[in-house]
This record gives C-alpha cells, structure tokens and sequence, in this order.
C-alpha cells in the first residue's frame, strides 16, 4: 500500500487485510519498528478522535510523527500547500496524514511529483471521504457480525455533508450489505447509489441490525436548521431504537440532538467507544502496511 485515499480504491481483500493486520496488533502478536520513519500530520480542519489516534499508532508502530501547525505555518506567509509538502519530503517525512475541508486536494496532492517518494493518508477530505472511519467501522462491526450479507444498516442523520457516510456506504456495498439512509430531506444525498431513503425512522429502524447516527454538521451549513423538528421526528430514544441494534457513532455526538442522552447509558451504545478504541490498531495497519512498502 502506497497511500489511502478513498475506499473505492480498495478491494474487499485489501480491507480484510488491513482489518487481520489490525487484529493482529490488537492481540500484541505483531510488533512494528519504524524509528527510520517520518509522519506529519497536516490537520486543517478540527478533531480529536482521529487526530489523537493516529498520533497514538505512530507511537504504537515506533514512528517518529510531528505535528504541523497550519496557523503558525510558511502557509499563513502565502506558501503553495504543494510547495509545504513538497519541502517537507526533501527534509524526510515519508508519508502525510491529511484532513482538509477540500473535497479534492488529496487526490490532487497524490498525483503531484515531489523530491523524494511520500504517501498520503486521508484523515478526512470535505464531505467526500473519510476511509479509517470506514475502516474502523467495519473492523468494529465484524466483532459481532462475521458475514454482513444481508444485513441491514440503518445510517441516520446529515447524510450530505457527512464524508463518514460516504465512506460507510461505499465500503459495505463491497459486502452486499442492506443499507438504509433516514433522513429528511434536506439531509439526503440524491447522487448515492445503492440505498434505500427513508423519512420515516420507525420504518428505518425495522429490523435493522446495526444503527450509525450522524451528527448535524453546522460548520457545513448555511441555512438555519429547525432543531426541535429534527429532534421531534429524527432523534434516536430508548423507544424507536431496535432492542438488539449495535449503535454506532463517528463523533462527537451532540447528545440529546440526534441521540438522547440517556440511550447512551445502553449495552447498545457501548459500540461507540470501541469504535474509538478500534481506530487506533486499524490506523497502525494502515500506517504499518504504507511504512513497510519503503522497506528497511
């Protein structure tokens, strides 16, 4: 693996290798030495879960990581961010982890020619794409369910702005998954393939076996959202939420909007910080198997 950008780009059998290489480090029956190694992390937009837990795989894997500081940056000065990273292989860092509010500068940055080979790791690109979300929803999602053939996966919220999504329902498409989006309608995304949309979230919820909320993504909107109406019809209660649904969140969850508060006191609702926890050994494969590809 030379970098993670989307999930498109990855096969069912690349995922599930990333997903063994994951569970390998999580068992402690694999053990990474990058010392020669050098991440920065490029954060643009704010984050704490995934920020940290790729900080925390960098240590984990024996990488040297450091952090770039976009607001005391050569960028504030007028510098190319092509022109920062490009500066930034010459001086040895092997790979980037990105998060942009730009739908498309990753792929960009990808194809560009540097001075010396550097990879790249989408951390979160707009409302586009965020694959180790993906990735470590799904690494989650397998402790529970060895086969998601037929299963049904009920994704609730801010649909369109929502790169996590976007990248959930690319990835479990690959594994012939029932994915259902509940949302009204200025939260649908009408360019998503493959799903099934629903305003109503009792019929949404029926039977699903796994439910993935989504919170309402302000800094993306320019209209004023009615937040009573979306609570009154859309917010998930110890009432309308399956009795045996996993329930999944990306964070950070604005409790008692799209989750009451009291749900997460759940055994359902125990999911969302192993997905925490899942994050940090699904981002030491990916960095793992990307550092390795560079040899000794």
């Amino acid at each position: 693996m030379e970098h993670l950008i989307n999930i498109k780009s990855l096969s069912t059998d690349d995922i599930n290798k990333i997903c063994n290489r994951a569970s390998e480090f999580e068992k402690g029956i694999r053990r990474s030495n990058h010392i020669n190694r050098h991440i920065a992390n490029m954060f643009f937009e704010n984050s704490t879960r995934t920020k940290l837990s790729f900080e925390m795989a960098e240590n984990r894997i024996s990488a040297n990581k450091y952090n770039f500081d976009a607001g005391t940056s050569s960028i504030n000065k007028g510098e190319d961010i092509y022109d920062t990273i490009n500066n930034l292989s010459a001086i040895g860092i092997n790979a980037v982890v990105l998060r942009h509010e730009s739908n498309t500068l990753i792929n960009e940055l990808k194809e560009k020619t540097y001075y010396n080979t550097i990879s790249f790791v989408n951390a979160g690109s707009g409302s586009s794409a965020h694959p180790t979300q993906a990735l470590l929803d799904y690494y989650t999602i397998k402790k529970h369910f060895l086969d998601l053939k037929d299963k049904i996966i009920a994704i609730t919220g801010d649909i369109v702005h929502s790169r996590v999504a976007k990248s959930n329902i690319e990835l479990l498409k690959k594994f012939n998954a029932k994915i259902r989006c509940i949302a009204p309608i200025q939260f649908q995304d009408e360019t998503l393939e493959g799903i099934d949309y629903y305003e109503d979230i009792n019929k949404g919820f029926e039977n699903a076996d796994i439910v993935m909320a989504l919170r309402i993504q302000r800094e993306r909107i320019a209209e004023k959202i009615d937040f009573d109406e979306y609570i009154n019809n859309y917010q998930i209660t110890k009432d309308n939420l399956p009795y045996n649904a996993l329930l999944m969140h990306p964070g950070p969850v604005n409790k008692d909007i799209e989750i009451k508060s009291d749900v997460l006191s759940m055994q359902n609702a125990k999911t969302i910080l192993k997905q925490a926890e899942n994050g940090v050994y699904i981002r030491m494969a990916i960095l793992d198997m990307i550092l390795s590809s560079y040899g000794i």
